[in-house]
């Protein structure tokens, strides 16, 4: 991978994805959405590799893996009209397949491509790979949390926005009914990851956003996270209660122990 090689690749990115953005004129165009959130997150995943002070050579890497992350979006919203994976197909396997199809990395190595590719396949799993080289690994960890921050951001500008219930690409379709699932806001106490099958509602929703600082993988995306002040901004939408209170208090706590 070289700078020439990096160059090639964007420019292929917005050939392709420029082709669905053109053919649509849909409100609130997702695949303009999906095409920002990836430039996006190419931005926060230099910003983190320069605070890691990571090689130019990984750095490269770390960056088309940011570029190809969410490729398969936009098959997946053609072709089953919704960005949710569970009624429609993981979007990550189907970027791969993406990947393949248009030969967007014919110019790399084997090794390269293999890294890529499992980089755009785990960057959406709920658990890290066990089996994955280290040198990989950290890269998919990268490439995670960036993605994270660019969600974070997103959201939290959304929830404060006046278009709140005519967003489906953001809110997926959940009602705000004012409650929450006891289950979720459990996860949270116990440090762990909010799953998909507790989101029932707006505020699961937010909750499980919430829980993704606890899948963080680097203090200088916990820091970064904390300065955006996206968490604090997302708690205070949801309903005063003794058990959020709970959850904003270890949260805060979990943020104050990463990053002292």
């Amino acid at each position: 991978m070289n700078k020439q090689n990096l160059i090639y690749l964007k420019e292929q990115f917005l050939k392709y994805t420029d082709g669905f953005i053109l053919n649509s004129d849909e409100k609130n165009n997702p695949f303009f959405l999906k095409k920002e959130h990836t430039q996006r997150v190419c931005s926060e995943i230099l910003m983190l590799a320069d605070k890691l002070a990571i090689s130019s050579q990984q750095a490269m890497l770390a960056e088309s893996a940011a570029l190809l992350h969410d490729i398969g979006r936009f098959r997946q919203y053609k072709e089953y009209g919704t960005f949710l994976d569970a009624q429609s197909v993981n979007h990550a396997a189907l970027g791969c397949e993406v990947i393949k199809d248009e030969n967007l990395l014919g110019f790399c190595s084997d090794k390269e491509q293999n890294i890529l590719l499992d980089l755009v396949f785990f960057h959406n799993a709920f658990d890290l790979p066990v089996d994955m080289d280290q040198d990989t690994l950290f890269l998919l960890k990268l490439l995670r949390d960036a993605d994270k921050l660019d969600i974070w951001t997103v959201v939290t500008d959304y929830y404060f926005s006046a278009d709140l219930n005519n967003n489906k690409f953001i809110n997926l379709g959940l009602e705000d009914d004012g409650e929450f699932s006891k289950k979720a806001w459990e996860s949270i106490l116990k440090g762990q990851v909010v799953k998909n099958e507790f989101v029932k509602r707006l505020n699961d929703l937010k909750l499980l956003q919430i829980s993704w600082v606890f899948d963080l993988n680097f203090s200088e995306s916990v820091k970064e996270i904390q300065t955006k002040g996206c968490l604090g901004k997302i708690f205070s939408t949801l309903p005063e209660s003794e058990e959020l209170e709970r959850v904003a208090e270890y949260v805060k706590n979990y943020i104050k122990e990463k990053t002292s």
